[in-house]
């Protein structure tokens, strides 16, 4: 896939090197449930926001990322980013019901990012914020975007907080 259809996406709060995006979405495409099911050349399903106009993006991302020269989320709150995602991404080609958030967090540990839903029957739309290992990200945000399984996967955590359904 090389153009932009059920992609789950993914912002920036912090400065992220150019390294960690990389590893990110290397990491994140990487478990065998979607090199299975998409074949190794087509798991492709994130897209990285990095700007507040979403008709500039015209196609996933694919490792390696290269330096970003701007962070127009940098700073905000995952309620900001949740709120941007609701009003201003459609699908299709992008998914709003689940995203991740790569933060300063993320920067520190190079092996983390925050993953933001909206908890299912929540009449006040109470969001679940849960930190996910990179390898299970993705698989996370697809399953979430793709009506697959409710909130019961982001509240599998390890005894630090962190998902990590691969080590389960």
């Amino acid at each position: 896939m090389t153009t932009l259809n059920d992609n789950s996406p993914v912002f920036c709060t912090a400065e992220v090197p150019a390294d960690i995006l990389t590893k990110f979405f290397e990491v994140g495409y990487s478990p065998p449930e979607l090199v299975d099911e998409l074949g190794a050349e087509n798991v492709d399903i994130g897209v990285l926001v990095n700007t507040t106009d979403m008709s500039t993006i015209t196609k996933p991302t694919l490792p390696p990322v290269s330096p970003q020269s701007s962070w127009p989320f940098k700073g905000k709150s995952p309620t900001d980013i949740w709120k941007f995602a609701q009003e201003s991404i459609i699908y299709p080609p992008i998914y709003n019901k689940a995203l991740a958030i790569l933060d300063d967090q993320t920067v520190k540990d190079k092996e983390t990012c925050l993953l933001v839903t909206r908890r299912e029957l929540s009449k006040e739309g109470e969001l679940i914020m849960v930190r996910s290992d990179f390898k299970s990200a993705m698989i996370l945000l697809n399953i979430r975007n793709l009506a697959i399984a409710g909130d019961e996967h982001f509240e599998n955590t390890d005894s630090d907080g962190v998902i990590r359904y691969h080590e389960n």
